[in-house]
């Protein structure tokens, strides 16, 4: 197989481009949604996560993953199961980042996020989308 051919192949590298994709769209529609439709932070937060989680499953599940089985529910239950973990897991790096080693927010959270996507995708990999 071809180099560039092999990077394009990679799931890793899938992942982690849909992961900022997906992002994007988590930023875009909780910035929309709090200019024009309801001036409130949680509301257009939920609503932001609801789409961009939604837009990430069905990616990771048909191109990333290109994962054929046929359990959507148990699927989903455990993709949700996944982010929850990751959640815990982002907060605790954030604290420990920011509140022990001092790190500014910024960098702080850009070292969670690099722990959660590894975290997300190794989960992802292993039990939602797992080949049989």
């Amino acid at each position: 197989m071809m180099p560039m051919k092999r990077v394009v192949n990679n799931k890793f590298i899938k992942y982690v481009f849909f992961a900022i994709i997906t992002s994007i769209i988590n930023v875009g529609v909780y910035l929309l949604t709090y200019k024009f439709l309801i001036s409130s932070v949680i509301v257009s937060n939920i609503l932001a996560y609801a789409i961009s989680i939604t837009f990430a499953f069905f990616i990771n599940k048909h191109i990333v993953f290109q994962n054929k089985s046929k359990k959507m529910g148990k699927q989903i239950t455990l993709f949700l199961g996944v982010k929850l973990i990751s959640f815990g897991i982002d907060s605790l790096v954030l604290i420990f980042c920011h509140n022990l080693l001092h790190l500014s927010n910024f960098v702080s959270k850009i070292i969670s996020n690099c722990s959660t996507t590894l975290n997300n995708y190794t989960l992802n990999k292993k039990r939602v989308f797992k080949e049989k």
